[in-house]
């Protein structure tokens, strides 16, 4: 049930990463993380939990309407990037099909 966000992505300055999706995450408001939330019953909570989870060296994730920054302590890799689009494609995939 649900279906996967579609993303585009882009490293600047080469720890923060923007991600654009093809839905809204957030209101207008953005909301910032620095370490994942204790209460993640929000949507943009529930993805910066399981960013920090997923990603190695994360420092801070804002989510924003439809676009989510995401700062690491080191370079963005191309695996690191990859895990970060996969969480972020499949936060409204609340089962899979088989």
């Amino acid at each position: 049930m649900g279906q996967q966000i579609e993303i585009s992505s882009v490293v600047t300055l080469d720890s923060i990463a923007l991600f654009e999706t093809d839905r809204s995450i957030t209101g207008q408001d953005g909301i910032g993380y620095d370490a994942a939330p204790e209460d993640s019953t929000t949507p943009p909570a529930d993805l910066a939990v399981r960013l920090f989870d997923a990603v190695p060296g994360l420092e801070r994730v804002y989510v924003a309407s439809n676009q989510v920054t995401a700062k690491r302590a080191t370079d963005w890799d191309e695996d690191s990037l990859a895990t970060a689009k996969s969480v972020i494609s499949g936060l409204f995939v609340h089962y899979v099909a088989n």
